[in-house]
């Protein structure tokens, strides 16, 4: 699964003329975090929530309200803007544990996504990292899910894969989690019809089945972006 896949596309932007408080207004009407920064339809940067609630005057609450309007009203994005901000960005046919780990190493939770020629395109932000593990686990299809501990010998997941076929069972999802340096944790997301004889099958050729959920209907809660 690659960053385009799953990025935001065509995301609203902003100039460094603009004020904060117009920045705000736009996080909060389109329930965005983060604004991109064009300057000549260039990426010149980031703004966060973050960074504007850092912008804003601490004492603001001692000031009279008209006060505290003007005083808003007059600090420009530009001045919000960290300095020397380093913007870090991503193509977009970056693997999404690519980004994954750059936002990890980093410490940041978007990444501004541009197409070959420079261009912004779209936004990839945590959330579109959590939606990519859940549909890679297929958490919003029905069906079971088992666990299963194993080595790094070569040839169990085909005879894992091998001994639920031989129920008729599909396989929907499967992934592996590292243990440490020689032992994973299979997760298998499938549809049986008896999932308790495809567990004692597994049982019977040495896999011990660590967690198992029979989940017959699909989650469908999402967040907002």
């Amino acid at each position: 699964m690659l960053v385009k896949d799953k990025m935001t596309k065509s995301p609203i932007t902003v100039g460094k003329k603009e004020t904060l408080v117009s920045a705000a207004r736009i996080m909060h009407e389109k329930n965005v975090r983060h604004l991109p920064i064009l300057e000549d339809g260039h990426l010149i940067g980031l703004l966060s929530f973050t960074d504007i609630m850092r912008a804003m005057p601490s004492n603001v609450s001692t000031l009279e309200l008209h006060e505290a309007n003007s005083l808003f009203n007059s600090v420009r994005i530009q001045d919000a803007l960290p300095e020397r901000q380093k913007l870090i960005t991503v193509k977009e046919d970056t693997c999404i544990e690519e980004a994954a780990l750059i936002m990890r190493s980093y410490k940041i939770g978007c990444l501004p996504v541009l197409d070959p020629q420079g261009k912004l395109v779209g936004l990839f932000t945590e959330n579109d990292i959590f939606d990519s593990v859940i549909d890679l686990l297929g958490v919003r299809s029905s069906g079971s899910r088992i666990s299963i501990n194993i080595g790094g010998e070569p040839g169990i997941i085909a005879e894992i894969t091998s001994i639920i076929k031989s129920f008729n069972a599909n396989i929907t999802k499967i992934g592996m989690i590292p243990r440490d340096d020689s032992h994973y944790r299979v997760i298998i997301r499938l549809q049986a019809e008896d999932l308790q004889a495809v567990v004692e099958a597994l049982a019977a050729h040495g896999y011990q089945v660590e967690a198992l959920a029979d989940a017959r209907k699909p989650f469908s809660t999402r967040s907002p972006q």
